[in-house]
């Protein structure tokens, strides 16, 4: 997918994919359909073969912030999408538009207003997956970016997930920590309500040089993600 945003604010629709776990223990979901895991492939040359090209701006800016040895080494990777990448760009355009019409926003630019913590944040030195993931309440984390985050997953109670199996459909939810870590049932004080991403891929290992084959855990967030933003 190659990203361009000019004057006319892009505006991206897509059918959004939604991956779920409720499947054998070694497999991963994609789809709708359960795939082996693992692939000899890093972080970076995986998402680079995705044949959709969904992530040709975001290996881009993590080639650009000299992050790509860093993620490919990561226990656990919250992969980001070039729709997310896009929906970051939209809202830094609107609000230059908003002061200047003729204003325009490029990668370059958004280069420019992050740093490496700013995709440091997607990446952990634990080994986060579904199988273990808390319920209910998220399990917090401190990302390699120092900032506080949260998983959880989430049993699914309507269709389809509840019309084409008869095993309980979990999906994985990656959660941006606002203030403290949201409590079930509890109303958190203004702004301070964690943010929620669905993962729309869970679970693939991935290898990083020299290290066994399916080392590292690869999560894939839902294309309605924000870059940095959340």
């Amino acid at each position: 997918m190659k990203i361009e945003i000019t004057r006319t604010l892009i505006l991206f629709c897509f059918a959004g994919t939604i991956m779920v776990t409720s499947c054998k223990k070694n497999d991963y979901l994609s789809g709708g359909s359960l795939h082996d895991p693992v692939t000899l492939l890093s972080n970076t040359d995986y998402l680079k073969s995705n044949s959709f090209n969904l992530f040709d701006t975001a290996v881009q800016i993590i080639d650009r912030l000299g992050l790509t040895n860093e993620v490919n080494n990561a226990k656990t990777f919250f992969a980001f999408t070039d729709y997310s990448v896009v929906n970051f760009m939209n809202l830094k355009l609107q609000a230059k538009q908003a002061i200047n019409p003729l204003a325009t926003y490029t990668l370059d630019s958004l280069i420019k207003d992050i740093s490496p913590d700013s995709v440091r944040q997607y990446m952990f030195n634990q080994t986060i997956e579904l199988s273990t993931a808390t319920e209910f309440k998220a399990t917090p984390y401190t990302s390699l970016g120092n900032t506080s985050m949260g998983v959880l997953k989430q049993l699914q109670t309507a269709a389809p997930y509840t019309t084409s199996t008869q095993a309980p459909t979990y999906l994985l939810y990656f959660a941006k920590v606002r203030g403290a870590l949201d409590e079930p049932g509890v109303i958190p004080p203004p702004n301070e309500n964690d943010i929620l991403v669905l993962c729309q891929t869970t679970g693939i290992k991935t290898t990083p040089v020299k290290s066994a084959p399916g080392t590292n855990t690869l999560h894939v967030l839902a294309n309605t993600h924000t870059f940095v933003r959340f």
